[in-house]
């Protein structure tokens, strides 16, 4: 008969954390929304991250948001509040501005 153990990390070592963003003008394409998500997730890994969508065109709107796995990540995220996507996709500079959400449950 076999026995096998299993490891939990503690509690505080998964405590997902919602912020929300917005940006200065509307990102038009999947690439620049990547550009975005690639950005954030500088500030860790990142569980879950959607740009909200205009349910009759599909078009992005000027906000979503990201879930990051620990609270430590969110909160230097938070710390800077304002970041700047610099890629060749964006005409200029997109400003995105990251603000608190609620704490994801794990219900």
């Amino acid at each position: 008969m076999f026995k096998s153990a299993i490891l939990l990390r503690p509690a505080a070592a998964f405590s997902p954390t919602k912020t929300f963003f917005y940006t200065g003008y509307n990102v038009t394409t999947l690439d620049q929304a990547r550009e975005v998500f690639n950005k954030l997730g500088q500030y860790g890994e990142m569980i879950e991250y959607k740009f909200q969508r205009c349910p009759e065109t599909q078009t992005y709107l000027r906000y979503g948001y990201v879930t990051y796995k620990h609270e430590e990540d969110a909160q230097k995220a938070l710390v800077d509040a304002f970041v700047k996507v610099d890629s060749p996709l964006f005409k200029k500079a997109l400003e995105v501005k990251i603000v608190k959400g609620n704490k994801k449950s794990s219900e």
